[in-house]
This record gives structure tokens, C-alpha cells and sequence, in this order.
């Protein structure tokens, strides 16, 4: 059960984030010193940790190592993702003021500060990454990250009308926005784990969909459970006729995400690894 490993591994992380930020910031003046507890604000002290996670089960499962040893470098996940959510949670696009159950970097430090605060967390991640030495993890995540995907997603998100999308546009956004990130980062661990090639493929597959069963459940979350639960707006999207729910209905939603979850787990059983099955698991049934 993931209950039994998950917490080691996300307080694994948390701790070296921590280290990080304690070992690179130490300035004493007044405007550097509100910069970098904003950066802080952004990475530390919430979140599922999911994709560094990811990227530590795949590197183990490939590699037959404990992941502790590049935990410094793979980190930088965390940043990158953290930077996404900063620029995501800005009035000029989500225009969103809690996230992880506290203030946005936006409503806590001001626009200009979360604009600056992104870009930073943006390098410093593939500044982290870099440390890897391994080109074709940078290469994987600048893809992902970049204007084929996240950033293209981001695009199509903001600027289309989602009150007349198709199911299939709006997987389109799925994959773009979260499924691609999820894939780059199982693929992170693999990489550094000396995976084959013919292996590559049906990872970044499993991970596509992993991604698409994350944001299926993130908006049925919306309308089932509260904001104090969930650690941010709820029925937001719905209200503004976005998402899943709001386009097929919240048991048909269930019913594709039943349907993602039996796809994955037959990938897991393949695996032999038990802790595969249990993050499908934890992805298609969390609460928050």
C-alpha cells in the first residue's frame, strides 16, 4: 500500500529542498531576502511531491538502487512544477488566490514578485536537473516543458473557448498540461537509471495517461469536496464551464477514469512492481 512508503519518500524530498534553499540563500538585504522567502513560499511546505516521486520509483524499478543518491539533482522537478503553478495562479490566467491551503505567491508577495519568482524557480530546476550530467534528462524535460507542450497547453487553455470543445481537445489540453510532465518526469528516474530504449515508449505511455487520470480526478475533486480539503478553489471550473465535469457529466467522467485505471494497471502488472499499481491507485482515488 502506498500509505506504507509514499510519507518516507515525499519527507525524503521535503528535506532536501529544505537543504537547498538553506544552503543557496543567505542574503541579508531587505528586497533579496523577501525574493527568496517567496521563492520558498512557492516549493516549501505542501504538495503530493508526485512527480519527484515518480521520477525516484522509476529510477529504483530500472535501476535496483536506492534513489537517495539523486535526490539533489531531481529535485529540480519540484521547482520546475512549482514554477508552473506560481505563473498558472496569476490573475492574468487562473487568477487563482490559495493554493496547497495557503496564499499564492501572487496574493502573498504581488504579481511582479510571482512573475519573477517563476522564472527563477524555472532555471534553478534545470539548473538542478544539469547536475544529473545526463543530456537526455535535459532534453526530455525541456520538451515537455516547452512550447510543444506545457507552455502550448498553457496557451490553449487560456486563449480557446472550452464552453465548445470537444472531449478530444480537451485531453489535448490533459495531456499538454499534465500528462507530458508526469511522463518526463517517470522518465527523469529511467534515464538516470540507464533504461533501454525499446523501454522509453511505453513509459511516457503509461505516463500520458497517469497524467490524464491526475487532472480527471483534480476536477471531479472540484465539485465533490471543499476548499479546506482539497487546499484550493473548488467548483471554479465548473462555474466557468471548464474541465471534464463541466463538459460530460461527473459519473461519465468517473467512468473514463475507470476505464484509464484498468489501461495502467495492466501496464503495472507487466512491471512487476508493486509500487507502480500503488501510485494508479492513489492518483485515481486521493482526496485532495
Amino acid at each position: 500500500m502506498i500509505t506504507q512508503w509514499l510519507p518516507q519518500y515525499q519527507a525524503q524530498i521535503e528535506s532536501h529542498i529544505h537543504d537547498c534553499f538553506d544552503r543557496r540563500y543567505t542574503s541579508k538585504e531587505a528586497v533579496e531576502i523577501t525574493f527568496e522567502k517567496a521563492m520558498r513560499h512557492a516549493v516549501e511546505w505542501g504538495g503530493k511531491r508526485l512527480r519527484t516521486v515518480l521520477a525516484s520509483v522509476a529510477y529504483e524499478h530500472y535501476s535496483h538502487k536506492n534513489s537517495s543518491d539523486i535526490l539533489p539533482s531531481i529535485i529540480g522537478i519540484e521547482m520546475i512544477h512549482a514554477y508552473t503553478l506560481v505563473h498558472d495562479d496569476l490573475p492574468c490566467m487562473d487568477n487563482d488566490d490559495i493554493r496547497r491551503g495557503k496564499p499564492t505567491v501572487w496574493k502573498q508577495y504581488g504579481e511582479t514578485m510571482a512573475v519573477l519568482v517563476g522564472d527563477g524557480l524555472q532555471t534553478l530546476g534545470f539548473e538542478l536537473l544539469a547536475q544529473s550530467g545526463d543530456i537526455r534528462v535535459i532534453q526530455e524535460m525541456t520538451r515537455a516543458m516547452g512550447d510543444w507542450w506545457v507552455v502550448r497547453g498553457q496557451v490553449r487553455d487560456t486563449m480557446i473557448r472550452h464552453d465548445s470543445l470537444a472531449l478530444e481537445e480537451l485531453l489535448r489540453i490533459h495531456d499538454e498540461k499534465t500528462g507530458i510532465f508526469i511522463a518526463a518526469s517517470l522518465l527523469v528516474g529511467a534515464y538516470l537509471a540507464h533504461i533501454s530504449d525499446d523501454e522509453v515508449d511505453s513509459l511516457r505511455h503509461f505516463g500520458m495517461f497517469l497524467g490524464r487520470a491526475f487532472q480527471i480526478r483534480d476536477d471531479i475533486l472540484d465539485v465533490e469536496w471543499d476548499a479546506w480539503e482539497v487546499g484550493k478553489k473548488v467548483w471554479k471550473d465548473v462555474k466557468a464551464g471548464k474541465g471534464i465535469v463541466a463538459l460530460i457529466g461527473l459519473e461519465a467522467s468517473k467512468e473514463l477514469l475507470s476505464r484509464y485505471e484498468e489501461e495502467m494497471m495492466t501496464f503495472t502488472r507487466s512491471l512487476r512492481d508493486e509500487k507502480f499499481s500503488d501510485i494508479v491507485t492513489f492518483v485515481v482515488q486521493r482526496q485532495k
